[in-house]
């Protein structure tokens, strides 16, 4: 067992009195040992090291006679009690399970917190890694596949050799556990469905619990689909994310991932920024940030289409996530996005686009196409989530797992508006109801001096701009340089292709 958790032994009378407080319990398992039954209650632990965030699984036993003996230790069971490994999370001839630690995501927390955490958790429900491997792994009972990312094309690769593996082996299902922010879901859903594609099964044979079934901990950035999927998850206490999601890890159902496809014209390409091959191979670790990103360049491939779980957008969103990502930005570290952010406020381009939109009613149906009237645009984004980060509510009337497509968007304005908007996004998304300029009705298309937002099934960008600065789009973070009079369009995805753990309450919800 990793060295940071802690173990306390049945008996000690100190552990009744100092059990952990509920907002810090994982789960309580109930083990038979001898004659006695035995509560083990395991905890996460938070705190810092060298200035950084640690985690630590503590690990507490106690008699059921002391059980009896203290109600909140009896509650905390009624509560959080786990009797049994769930389906999910029980490896053999068919189920496979695998556990990915994405070593980049975020603020590089995920391999700690795989070994501190996830390692002895897993134990501790008496599974146990058979080493490091791709997708591989003969269905041995009570062990997973363990893949610690070298790069960023380990989750890609990873997800098309599963995507081979489903389909010589049709009747094995796969649990995935994903120590990754949004990034992990969107190379996963991106490389599984490009393999997978042409080979779906149609009618009834295609369902649902054949696709793989992820489980998110939250160890990236922003963490969207993570924070929109457990918005509406109550309980007696407030729980950290990373709590919460160790929670939907042993008690949480499956349900299908809502998705979206953003299809591009020909001559889009994709760009991201990495080393030149000589830099790459020198090995020069000893390099100092601004000398990193000095070397970094331009990287592009062309592609036709996107699918994405969290959000498509163009206009001060999608220039904000590249301008950020660029080398001379880069160079500064976190502080490079609020540089960007206020010098695109200060700038207040104004972008030339052709948006229609085709509306659909509250079964998602399509009721007809418009174009707003509008040709000159601050904010398009299409999102089938509640929240960009935890308090950045972008879709207030998004609900977990709804599937339902929402469009917000505005037109020109200077920087100061701009931000008042944004400020409103994180005053719980009291941005939609913004009205300015004496204009305090909103029109039916929601446009005009104000902030639309709208159900819809499909949106077409057509972009008017001669500069390439500004026909950068984004999907899920990834940027798509698309030329000029080129379309965008984004749709929802009636077909699924994940599906994702979820809270029992959020599961219920939507079935109900």
């Amino acid at each position: 067992m990793p060295a940071e958790s802690t173990s306390d032994q049945p008996g000690d009378p100190q552990d009744v009195t100092k059990f952990p407080s509920s907002e810090e319990v994982i789960c309580v398992l109930k083990k038979q040992a001898s004659t006695k039954d035995v509560y083990e209650v395991l905890s996460l632990n938070q705190g810092e090291q060298d200035g950084k965030p640690s985690f630590t699984l503590r690990q507490s036993s106690y008699t059921g006679a002391e059980a009896d003996e203290n109600p909140a230790l009896q509650q905390l069971y009624n509560d959080f009690g786990v009797e049994g490994r769930p389906v999910h999370l029980q490896p053999g001839p068919q189920r496979r399970m695998h556990v990915i630690v994405s070593t980049h995501s975020g603020t590089k927390l995920s391999l700690q917190f795989y070994n501190n955490v996830i390692a002895p958790l897993l134990e501790a429900i008496g599974l146990t890694t058979s080493g490091e491997s791709k997708t591989g792994g003969n269905g041995k009972p009570d062990s997973y596949n363990l893949l610690i990312t070298q790069d960023a094309e380990s989750v890609k690769n990873f997800a098309r050799d599963l995507a081979d593996q489903s389909r010589s082996e049709k009747n094995v299902e796969h649990t995935v556990v994903l120590l990754s922010g949004d990034g992990g879901v969107v190379d996963m859903l991106n490389s599984y469905t490009s393999t997978s594609d042409g080979h779906h099964t149609s009618g009834d044979d295609a369902k649902s619990q054949s696709l793989p079934l992820i489980a998110v901990l939250p160890l990236g950035t922003g963490n969207a689909l993570f924070h929109s999927l457990h918005k509406t998850v109550k309980g007696p206490t407030a729980v950290s994310d990373l709590v919460q999601g160790l929670r939907t890890l042993l008690r949480g159902k499956a349900a299908p991932l809502p998705s979206f496809k953003a299809a591009f014209p020909e001559g889009s390409r994709t760009i991201t920024y990495s080393k030149t091959a000589d830099v790459a191979s020198s090995g020069n670790d000893s390099t100092t940030t601004a000398d990193s990103t000095t070397n970094l360049k331009e990287q592009a491939e062309y592609i036709t289409h996107l699918y994405g779980v969290v959000v498509a957008s163009y206009g001060f969103h999608s220039q904000l996530v590249w301008e950020s990502d660029t080398p001379a930005y880069r160079q500064h570290g976190a502080k490079r996005f609020q540089m960007v952010a206020q010098e695109l406020l200060k700038e207040s381009h104004a972008y030339r686009a052709t948006v229609e939109i085709t509306r659909s009613t509250a079964t998602g149906e399509a009721i007809g196409s418009e174009k707003l009237a509008r040709d000159r645009h601050t904010y398009i984004l299409a999102t089938p989530v509640s929240n960009l980060e935890k308090t950045f509510c972008i879709s207030p009337a998004s609900r977990p797992l709804d599937g339902q497509l929402r469009l917000v968007h505005f037109g020109p304005v200077d920087g100061a508006k701009t931000m008042e908007i944004m400020m409103a996004a994180y005053d719980g998304g009291k941005h939609v109801h913004m009205r300015w300029g004496g204009n305090t009705a909103q029109g039916q298309d929601g446009e005009g001096d104000g902030v639309g937002y709208e159900d819809i099934s499909e949106v077409r960008i057509t972009t008017h701009e001669e500069d390439a600065r500004w026909r950068k789009v984004c999907i899920d973070g990834t940027i798509v340089e698309i030329p000029a009079g080129g379309c965008m369009v984004v749709s929802k995805e009636i077909r699924r292709h994940l599906r994702v753990l979820v809270d029992e309450s959020v599961a219920h919800d939507s079935t109900s």
